[in-house]
């Protein structure tokens, strides 16, 4: 009976030693909950600062940025170290080039130069009077009547050249019998009909042709070739007396008939 009353007076200070050890767990666990809470608070009320941009070459000294103190923080946060001054190398700057002074003085000078004093003209000397020439003595006019010119002879008149030498009309017939007999018909044109007249022109020396051309066709030209060949080919006769070694220009025609003749 007597050991009871001894558990019961010591089951309260069991208890109460058990609470002590909660408290302290809950007292530091709110500490912890409120320096978690004042961090976040004073990282969402700081500024963010954005990247600077590439600074130009000169000297810049950086602030430290500024931390929010936390109201509610029953420890104070550690102090961030002032963040150094980076020194940026600067170049050197070149040195300023004076301005060109103005020619103040020279100025002045030429303002209060004395202006050069005009030489004066000399006018050019006057030309010599030209004497005037002598009177040219005009010749009296001749009272006497003209003589007469001489009569002049008249040229002599130019003696005309005489005509060059023709054969007879008999060489001209006997010329033309040669080259009607000297002419093949083509047997074609014969044959369909065609006749006609060529005129031939050439040159005779000698009982030779030569430069033999047309100069009026037939209008064929097969019956044109056998006029040429006909010239070319006949036995023309010994030139007339008197005519011998002259060329005779010559034109004859050349009949192409079917009664047997051409």
């Amino acid at each position: 009976m007597s050991s009871m009353p001894t558990v019961a007076q010591r089951a309260p200070h069991a208890g109460t030693g058990t609470r002590k050890p909660l408290y302290v767990s809950a007292a530091l666990a709110m500490a912890v909950e409120v320096l978690l809470l004042a961090g976040v608070g004073a990282w969402l009320i700081r500024p963010h600062v954005s990247a600077p941009k590439r600074p130009e070459p000169m000297t810049i000294t950086l602030a430290p940025p500024a931390v929010a103190a936390s109201k509610t923080a029953p420890i104070p946060a550690p102090v961030p170290a002032p963040i150094a001054a980076r020194e940026v190398s600067k170049p050197v700057p070149k040195p300023a080039v004076p301005p060109p002074r103005a020619p103040v003085a020279h100025q002045a000078r030429v303002a209060h130069a004395t202006p050069p004093q005009p030489q004066p003209v000399v006018p050019p000397p006057a030309p010599a009077p030209t004497p005037a020439p002598a009177p040219t003595p005009t010749p009296a006019p001749n009272t006497e009547p003209a003589q007469s010119a001489a009569p002049t002879e008249p040229a002599p008149a130019p003696r005309p050249t005489p005509a060059p030498a023709r054969p007879d009309a008999s060489f001209e017939a006997a010329l033309r019998a040669a080259i009607q007999a000297a002419l093949r018909y083509p047997e074609s044109a014969r044959m369909e009909g065609t006749t006609g007249r060529t005129l031939v022109a050439f040159v005779y020396r000698d009982s030779a042709v030569s430069d033999i051309h047309v100069v009026t066709s037939s209008g064929t030209g097969l019956l044109d070739r056998a006029a040429l060949a006909a010239v070319r080919d006949a036995a023309c006769p010994p030139p007339p007396h008197g005519l011998e070694g002259k060329s005779l220009p010559e034109q004859l025609w050349v009949d192409f008939t079917l009664d047997g003749k051409g």
